[in-house]
């Protein structure tokens, strides 16, 4: 009995270990997962005055440790943001311009499981270059004074789109799930805080995705 009980476990020990020697890249203690995550945002705040939703995708290179259940990333995107337009009688129609960013993210996650099925938490903290067009914020807050000159002045006039950096910080949640050695998808939820630079207003978004990851262990 006792040379079974041995036995099983010098057999589960070797499983283990055989499982952590093929999560490796070369020598090094980790796994690299490469993913591409087409992304749909839901705005907040002041960000739906000027425009209704927005859609993008980024690619994510993340190194994940998987005794510490850590790993750490960054991801490089792109997103787009529909507009709103608006009308006034006698007054052709106001169509603001597409917004458009280039997000630069790195983040952290924590994995509670390094099993098939992997929830994780983590947070980035992101540096977004942008180019946005105000004008509808902007006539909510200069050209609401009650006087319907003002409204009818502000569509005459020609707004320049403000452009530059960002900052801000992404909490998200997700769920990825491994097929084998080398293939991956999962969903994430993020949040993105984007604060006020200068002339950039702040924006708030809820964004989801869907995504295939590739593996290098």
């Amino acid at each position: 009995m006792k040379k079974i009980i041995v036995v099983a476990i010098a057999c589960l020990f070797g499983l283990t270990a055989f499982t952590q020697d093929r999560h490796r890249v070369g020598d090094q203690p980790y796994d690299v997962f490469i993913s591409f995550r087409p992304t749909y945002y839901m705005l907040q705040d002041n960000f739906v005055d000027n425009y209704d939703w927005g859609a993008g995708g980024k690619v994510v290179a993340e190194w994940q440790y998987q005794e510490w259940k850590f790993s750490w990333g960054v991801s490089l995107g792109y997103n787009r943001y529909q507009p709103k337009s608006a009308k006034r009688p006698f007054i052709k129609t106001k169509q603001l311009a597409v917004a458009q960013e280039i997000p630069i993210v790195l983040f952290a996650n924590y994995y509670f499981f390094n099993h098939k099925v992997k929830p994780y938490v983590g947070i980035g903290v992101t540096a977004t270059w942008g180019k946005y067009d105000y004008s509808f914020s902007r006539m909510k807050n200069n050209y609401t004074n009650g006087l319907q000159s003002n409204w009818d002045y502000y569509f005459y006039q020609e707004f320049e789109m403000e452009s530059g950096f960002k900052f801000g910080v992404i909490p998200h949640l997700g769920l990825m799930f491994s097929l084998d050695h080398r293939n991956g998808f999962g969903f994430e939820i993020g949040m993105e805080r984007l604060f006020e630079n200068g002339r950039l207003e702040k924006q708030n978004t809820f964004s989801g995705t869907i995504y295939y990851t590739y593996i290098i262990d």
